[in-house]
């Protein structure tokens, strides 16, 4: 007669990994940085070899692709943008405005809004580029 030996299954104890997968998770969560947009609208900057990261508390203006006028997330019109930058650059010393245009926005576009920003009283006018 043959004895059969009771052997303990062998298992799988999958309470650590999931506690080491969790904490890897938290881990790349935290290290990771996050690229968050200056504006939520989707415009393709143009590129440039010579940028100069200007500082970010300024006005921003933003041409989309159909060359709409945007003051932060507002889209606005000409005259609308007209005046809300003349009260947003009334108190400013600096008077600097960013201009990000869709590489797509026909170049005189692009010429009519600088005008504008200048005419509300920006003494500086700087256009986002991707370098």
């Amino acid at each position: 007669m043959r004895r059969s030996r009771l052997r303990p299954r062998p298992e799988i104890n999958l309470a650590p990994f999931v506690d080491i997968v969790f904490l890897l998770v938290i881990f790349f969560m935290v290290s990771s940085t996050f690229i968050t947009p200056e504006t939520g609208l989707p415009i393709e900057l143009p590129s440039a070899q010579t940028g100069v990261e200007e500082p970010r508390d300024v006005p921003t203006v933003v041409l989309d692709a159909k060359g709409q006028a945007y003051l932060g997330n507002r889209r606005l019109t000409d005259a609308a943008l007209f005046a809300a930058l003349q009260s947003r650059l009334s108190g400013d010393a600096r008077g600097l405005v960013v201009l990000r245009a869709d590489a797509k926005v026909p170049h005189g576009r692009v010429v009519e809004v600088m005008d504008l920003i200048r005419q509300a009283g920006a003494k500086k006018v700087t256009i986002a580029v991707v370098p």
